[in-house]
C-alpha cells in the first residue's frame, strides 16, 4: 500500500510524528471510492452500521518480514475450501503481504497447484462449469447458471481466526457469461507465500494498529448491505489530518 507502510519515510510515519495521534490507519477500499484515516477517530458513513462493524472487526498479529521492510504481513497457517483444508506441504503457508497495489491475489505455485486442485473439485461439487480460461486468469466458469460459488477461508492464529473471501472477493466477471477465479499463480520465485490483492480488500475495512502490532479486518461490507463507497469521502476525526 503506496505511503501506507511502516517505514519511518512513509506518508503514515510522518503523520504520526507530525500529530500527536494513535498509531492507528483505518482503510477501506472499493472499485469506485474509499476512505482513510488516521488516529483514533473513526471514518463516517452514509448509514449507522460504522459502529456495528468496528466492533465485529477480527484482529490478527502484524509480522514481521525479514525479506522486506515495507508493506504489511500477516501470517497464514492453512486454507479452506468450503470449510475443507486445502492439503499444503508446508505445515504453515506463513508470511503473506496486504497489498493495494498487486490487482489480485497471488500465491507460490506450490501452494497454488493444490488450491486450484481443491478449488475445483469444490465448484464441481457446487454444479459450477468450467470454461476456457481468459487471461490473467487461469481458472474461469460459466456465469449463465445461478450456483454457489465456494467459500475460501484464510486460517490465521488459529481455526477461530478466519479471512474469509465469498464470491464477490474471489470471482471477477469478464463478461456476461463467464467469470474467473481472481486467485492467480504466481509462479514458484515468489518472495512471499501469498500476496493477498487489492480485488480481494474491497469492500472489507481494514484497522491497522502499529501500537499493537494488529491489523483488524471486517467480513465483506456487502454481506451487510453497504460497501465502502459509502464512506463519505476525507471525512477523518480525532487526532487525524
Amino acid at each position: 500500500m503506496i505511503g501506507l507502510g511502516r517505514p519511518r519515510s512513509s506518508f503514515a510515519s510522518q503523520v504520526f510524528d507530525s500529530f500527536t495521534a494513535e498509531r492507528k490507519i483505518t482503510l477501506c477500499l472499493s472499485s469506485s471510492s474509499g476512505v482513510v484515516s488516521f488516529g483514533r477517530g473513526s471514518v463516517m458513513m452514509k448509514n449507522p452500521y460504522e459502529t456495528e462493524i468496528l466492533k465485529s472487526l477480527t484482529f490478527t498479529p502484524l509480522v514481521a518480514n525479514p525479506s522486506s521492510h515495507e508493506g504489511f504481513f500477516i501470517n497464514v497457517n492453512t486454507i479452506k475450501i468450503n470449510g475443507k483444508k486445502v492439503s499444503l506441504d508446508t505445515p504453515s503457508v506463513a508470511v503473506t503481504q496486504l497489498s493495494s497495489v498487486v490487482p489480485y491475489t497471488t500465491m507460490r505455485s506450490s501452494i497454488y497447484s493444490k488450491f486450484e486442485r481443491a478449488y475445483l473439485k469444490a465448484a464441481m461439487s457446487n454444479n459450477m462449469t468450467r470454461v476456457p480460461s481468459v487471461e490473467p486468469f487461469g481458472v474461469c466458469f460459466g456465469s449463465e447458471a445461478k450456483v454457489p460459488v465456494p467459500v475460501i477461508d484464510l486460517v490465521l492464529q488459529s481455526e477461530m481466526v478466519k479471512w474469509r473471501i465469498y464470491g464477490r472477493n474471489s470471482m471477477v466477471k469478464v463478461s456476461d457469461e463467464v467469470m474467473c477465479l481472481g486467485l492467480l499463480d504466481g509462479g514458484e520465485n515468489m518472495r512471499d507465500s501469498i500476496v493477498i490483492g487489492g480485488y480481494q480488500l474491497e469492500d472489507v475495512l481494514l484497522q491497522f494498529d502499529f501500537d499493537s502490532s494488529m491489523v483488524g479486518f471486517s467480513s465483506s461490507l456487502l454481506m451487510r448491505q453497504t460497501s465502502c463507497s459509502d464512506f463519505k469521502s476525507g471525512s477523518m476525526y480525532g487526532e487525524s489530518v
